[in-house]
Formats: C-alpha cells, sequence, structure tokens
C-alpha cells in the first residue's frame, strides 16, 4: 500500500508538532507522506525546515487537490477558512481532521451529516480534552453504554490558575500574568477564564452522547474571573477545592448542560486535579463512574490525538463526526439547556460596611425568599469598615437564589456585587 499523502493547514505549535513526528517515526514514514503545507506567515520563524514540502497558499485548494488524500485543519476559529475548509474538503469527498473545538461546536452537525452521507472520514479527537482519547471511549469503549452524565475539568489553564492562586496565595491577576508568561494562557485570556472553551468542549460531548447539540447562545456559562484568593482560601477552611466543571446530563425531564466554577468537596476525585491537567468523569449503567485524567494541552499532547486519528483512517475506521451509532445527531437538534442542578446549596461572599444594621438587612432577605443558612462567619478586611460575610446555605433553587442576591447588591450596606457559587454535594 503506497502512503497516504496528507496536508497540513496552520502550522502553528501544534501543527509543527505534527509535521516533527511524522518526520522523525520511520513507522509514520511507511504510511503517511507529507503532500502538502498551507499556513499564513511565511516569514515566522519555526522549529522545523518546510522548504521541502509543497506550499499552497489557499489552504481551500487542499481540498480538490487529488494529489492529497486527507486534510489536517490546525487554522482555528469557528468561521472563516476553518470552516470554508472543512465544509470543501467534506463535501468534496476529503478525509478530514481538525483540533478545532470552536468550529465542531458551531458547524460540528452540518459537517457530520455531510460526512455520514459520503462516507467521509471526519476525526476530531483531539477537539476536546488534549491527549485524553475521551471521544474514541465515548465512540467504542462505553458504546453498549447507556451515559447518563459527563463532569468534567476541560480547560487548563482555570485549573492551573486556581491552582496556583491557592499554592502560592497570589491574586487572580497576578497568577493570570504569570501563566501567561509561562504559555499557559493566551495574550487574551478571555475564552479559558470567562467558561467559552469548555463550554466548546462540553457541547461535542453532549452531542456525541445524547445526540442532541446544546446551544452555545443559550448555554449557561459562568467563568472564574470574579474569584480571589479569599474564595479559595474560604472553600479550604470550608473543605472544598473551587473548581471550574463542565457538565452535561439528561434523563427523560430535562437536559441540563453548564459550565461554572463550583465548591466540590475535598473527597472528590476532581478535586484531586492540579495544573494544566484535564479530567473527565463519564457515569455510565454498566460501568459506573470512570474518571481519564491527562494533559488536556499544549503542542505533543494535541498531536498525539491528531496522530490517533490519522491511525483510525489508516485503519480503515469509520468516523463521521459527531454521528455514532446510538445516536441520530440532527441539526435541527440544536437546543437550549438548563444549568445542571437546579436545587442546591449555594457560597456566599458579601463584602459590606461593617455597621450595624446590615446583617439585619441581609436576614430579612433570606426569609423573605425562605433561604435558610447552614453555616455563616464574617472575616474583617484590611480595609477600614468593611467585611466579608461567607454564607453557606441549605438547599434552595437557581432562580430564587439569583431574585434574592438581586435585591441583596442594591443595600446601601452592601459595597460590591456579591460572589455565589454552586456548592457540588
Amino acid at each position: 500500500m503506497s502512503p497516504i499523502s496528507i496536508a497540513i493547514a496552520g502550522i502553528g505549535n501544534v501543527g509543527q508538532e505534527v509535521v516533527a513526528q511524522l518526520l522523525k517515526s520511520k513507522e509514520y514514514s511507511k504510511k503517511f507522506v507529507i503532500g502538502g503545507i498551507s499556513y499564513k506567515n511565511k516569514k515566522k520563524q519555526r522549529s522545523i525546515d518546510l522548504s521541502n514540502f509543497n506550499f499552497y497558499k489557499d489552504p481551500i485548494d487542499l481540498a480538490y487537490d487529488d494529489n492529497i488524500h486527507l486534510v489536517i485543519e490546525l487554522i482555528g476559529g469557528e468561521d472563516g477558512v476553518a470552516k470554508d475548509l472543512s465544509l470543501a474538503c467534506v463535501e468534496n469527498n476529503k478525509p478530514f481532521i481538525t483540533a478545532n473545538k470552536a468550529l465542531i461546536a458551531k458547524h460540528g452537525l452540518k459537517l457530520s451529516n455531510i460526512a455520514k452521507e459520503k462516507k467521509v472520514f471526519f476525526g476530531f479527537e483531539a477537539a476536546v480534552a488534549g491527549c485524553i482519547p475521551v471521544i474514541k471511549v465515548i465512540k467504542e469503549s462505553l458504546i453498549s453504554n447507556k451515559i447518563q452524565q459527563i463532569t468534567g475539568i476541560l480547560n487548563g489553564t482555570c485549573n492551573y490558575l486556581l491552582d496556583e492562586i491557592e499554592k502560592k496565595s497570589l491574586e487572580f491577576d497576578i497568577a493570570l500574568k504569570e501563566a501567561q508568561n509561562l504559555g499557559y494562557a493566551e495574550s487574551d485570556p478571555t475564552f479559558d477564564i470567562e467558561g467559552i472553551d469548555a463550554a466548546h468542549k462540553i457541547i461535542i460531548l453532549s452531542s456525541l452522547v445524547f445526540g442532541e447539540m446544546p446551544n452555545l447562545k443559550n448555554l449557561y456559562v459562568k467563568g472564574i474571573s470574579d474569584i480571589t484568593l479569599d474564595d479559595i482560601n474560604f472553600a479550604n477552611n470550608l473543605n472544598y477545592k473551587i473548581k471550574l466543571l463542565a457538565t452535561s446530563y439528561k434523563n427523560k425531564k430535562n437536559f441540563q448542560c453548564s459550565v461554572e466554577p463550583w465548591l466540590i468537596p475535598n473527597t472528590h476525585p476532581l478535586s484531586k486535579i492540579e495544573g494544566v491537567l484535564n479530567s473527565v468523569q463519564i457515569s455510565s449503567d454498566l460501568c459506573g463512574p470512570i474518571i481519564l485524567t491527562g494533559a488536556g494541552a499544549g503542542s505533543k499532547p494535541t498531536a498525539s490525538s491528531i496522530l490517533s486519528d490519522l491511525y483510525d483512517y489508516y485503519a480503515n475506521k469509520n468516523r463521521y463526526g459527531l454521528l455514532n451509532k446510538l445516536s441520530n445527531n440532527k441539526e435541527k437538534n440544536k437546543i437550549a439547556t438548563k444549568p445542571y442542578k437546579n436545587i442546591l446549596k449555594f457560597y456566599l461572599r458579601i463584602t459590606v460596611l461593617d455597621k450595624s444594621g446590615v446583617l439585619a438587612d441581609l436576614t430579612a432577605i433570606f426569609k423573605q425568599y425562605k433561604i435558610s443558612i447552614q453555616s455563616f462567619f464574617q472575616e474583617l478586611k484590611s480595609e477600614e469598615n468593611e467585611a466579608d460575610l461567607i454564607i453557606i446555605t441549605h438547599q434552595t433553587d437557581r432562580k430564587t437564589m439569583e431574585s434574592a442576591l438581586n435585591k441583596i447588591k442594591k443595600l446601601k450596606g452592601v459595597i460590591k456585587d456579591p460572589i455565589n457559587l454552586s456548592i457540588y454535594d
């Protein structure tokens, strides 16, 4: 069998690592040859010599060149060139592999339906959780299981930040700056710290498991940018860790999917995940809970998953994207979801003026909304006449808590908007 001619569009850190792995392995070179590359900036210094490869100024041309048998898209972005290239490939019967989570979250169903209709290989293992083979586990290892829930730490940047804030007693902005200097956070970290990156990933996993794709516009997404060192320390004192969790759960009555920071008990396995690691807990009827943990980002872990898809193609495995044999994904199934858990306990940090009457005003609002307090303590701040009130509530519903907090933040004695975090019990 002649080597398969592949093309790589986008030669950033991940693209360079894929090229490097293909070149250095005799096993790879027997099976694959790099037939073309495409990238935006030819003047940019790269870690490998690309001068011997056929260069395509327009990556879309890769989809129509008969000398290219498969295209790997590493351009990034949910629209633009990445979308045009992906559509051109599947519509032109060109096998396609991508690590682009934003693309899959937005256009994955359309691409998958075309791929299924035309029987075109479409792989995206690298789009979720780096080198963790969670997509393969869902589509193959657990194919006979009914999966009830997926909960995961799906963003290494957020997990690293929360970990560093705790270990080094840093404020959020300082921890973020250090992460950026080390390459663990982007220069514009918004997608990571506001939960959007994790949202893209849980949308993809939800579609695979439940056959319905949550709508990002209606998804409950809350990031970690408001969390302080004080919150992390208070949580520790209460035997909790703060983690950004992406969760998807479906039963006959509703579909719950959301991304938000939670206080999770120190005894929970996900509380032990440190640094830039990702971890996914899958709960199913036959296997119960299983946990997959590994590097969630970086050039080598991502390249590992891309090469895994490449081997699947070589082995003639059918991969039609988000479609799997126990689900019937349709574009019309992009639906709105509810946040995970409606009735739960909450952690509140309310910064107030340290004067008489403030606590009475707060208590009156909690009484009005029938919110019962499980525990309460006050921490004086270094600022004169200010205090943090730390409150753990008994179970209540999200809407009631939101209404109460809207009223609390209007009180004269409340200095800033309250911090409100869900408790994972």
